[in-house]
Formats: structure tokens, sequence, C-alpha cells
């Protein structure tokens, strides 16, 4: 109990308490800032963001923040309300930089993980791992402007993955559901112009430079869609070549069920119905 009446050490945890204030009151928030988007510029990347504050343990916390790349013509990579960076201590034992991720984004929230080679070097990600909610599909413009149509519903899931040392996605592995949700046609299909879904589920790994779908699953008020195979990614992802089969079941007077196998790209898919 004399321990803990001791002067000395109510002194030491005020002075202590009193540093970390100082440290966070003074954080120079806006010179960090304006270095962060000078680094991330000469990287080939835009960051805006409009402001940043320190965020306890040892991380920053950024508002209104998006993030582009100078060579793609796919809109932004991130926009989001709120990113907060942490440092890890795990980057005491690896030879990455490993940094905790969480924030909110596209009315929806994100928390999770990447390994980089180097804060200089931070893309790709040598690893990465993410768990989001509620995310507006309709937001993400990187989606749309990838696949060339607008998809809308809420999504949940995860995703994970490590590159090798080309910065090619090596293996790894998302997980998504989709509420409410709906997806435009390139063309008509039984009258279709667009499938509209009650729950969309997603699964799929990362293997010898493909995307295996492992499932596929749509159920709607007019059609339920079960689909498996895979996507071969091209350098302009809508190219991405198409390896897919499975069922199709359209609701109405006299249901119709049939095998369909769609090839050709995201761009262009192709449908044979059998």
């Amino acid at each position: 109990m004399k321990f803990f009446r001791s002067r000395a050490l109510w002194f030491t945890i005020y002075g202590i308490i009193i540093t970390i204030l100082f440290l966070y009151l003074l954080f120079p928030g806006h010179l960090l800032k304006s270095r962060l988007e000078s680094a991330a510029s000469l990287a080939g990347f835009n960051l805006k963001s409009s402001s940043l504050h320190a965020s306890f343990p040892l991380g920053i916390k950024l508002k209104n923040v998006t993030l582009e790349n100078d060579s793609l013509a796919s809109g932004p990579l991130f926009q989001g309300e709120t990113l907060n960076v942490q440092y890890s201590w795990q980057n005491l034992l690896d030879k990455n930089t490993h940094l905790g991720l969480r924030g909110s984004a596209y009315n929806g929230s994100f928390k999770g993980s990447i390994a980089v080679p180097s804060l200089e070097r931070f893309y790709p990600p040598a690893r990465a791992n993410l768990d989001f909610e509620s995310i507006d599909l309709q937001k993400v413009r990187l989606i749309r402007n990838k696949l060339g149509r607008e998809i809308s519903g809420r999504a949940k899931g995860s995703l994970n993955y490590k590159t090798d040392a080309g910065g090619k996605i090596a293996d790894g592995a998302v997980n998504i559901s989709i509420s409410a949700g709906s997806y435009p046609l390139v063309e008509p299909f039984l009258g279709i112009e667009k499938i509209d879904f009650e729950i969309g589920q997603i699964q799929a790994v990362f293997k010898d430079g493909s995307i295996v779908l492992e499932k596929v699953e749509i159920f709607g008020g007019r059609v339920n869609c079960l689909l498996a195979g895979e996507i071969i990614p091209a350098d302009n992802f809508t190219q991405s070549r198409l390896n897919l089969r499975g069922t199709i079941e359209v609701a109405g007077k006299d249901k119709i069920k049939m095998q369909v196998n769609i090839s050709g790209t995201l761009a262009n898919p192709v449908f044979k119905y059998i």
C-alpha cells in the first residue's frame, strides 16, 4: 500500500499523462499530411484528405480520404470518410512493414491489416487481410469502372491474399455476401434486362494467377442462379476471360431451368444455354 501512496509514483504517472497529452495536442498533423501526400505523389499516387490527427496508441487518423493512381483510368482506388492507420508490433519480427487499418467508407465500415515492403513501396501490399460490413456497392466507383456497369446492394465479407515477388496475387480468398442487389445484363435475357436479387453469395480463391469461383449464388424473385468456374485476369480487368458454368432458373407461368456456359470477357460475356 505504501507503494501506491508514493509521491514519486504519482508524479511519474502525472508526467507521463501530461507528455502524452502534449504530444497529441501539439501533433504536427498539417505538416505530416503534406509530407504524406508528397510521398504518395512520388510513388505515382494522388492522396488527398481533409485532415490528419494522431490516433492512440501509435497511429494516425485521416478524414475524407481519396487515393488514386495516375496510371489507372478506373477511378479512385479508395474513397472513405475516415481511415485509421496503426503501426503494428509485428514490425519488430518481420522485414515487411505491418499496418493496422480501420475506418468507414461507402456508407459502411472495414478493419484489417496490410504488410508492405516499406512505407515508400506501399502498393501493392505484400499481404492483406480485410473484413468489411454494409458497403454500398453503388458508391464504389472502382467496381463500376472495372466491370463497365453498376452493381447495387449492401456487401459484407472478407478478403485476404499475399503477392509474389512480382506483385501478383499468389494465393488468397474472398467471401462476399450481398443483400438487396441488382446486376444489369449486357443484353436482355428472356425479356429480363437486369437481375434483382434478395441475396447473393460469392466464394472464390486466387490460384495460379486465376480467380477460381467456387460458388456464385443469386436468389431473387424472378431469377435464381448458381455458377462456378474461373476468371483469368487481364491487365485491363474488363477484358479478363470467363469460363463459368452452372444453372439459371427463371420464375414465371412456366418455370424455366437451364444449364448455361459463360465465356468471353467481363465486358462482353458470351452465354450459351443448354
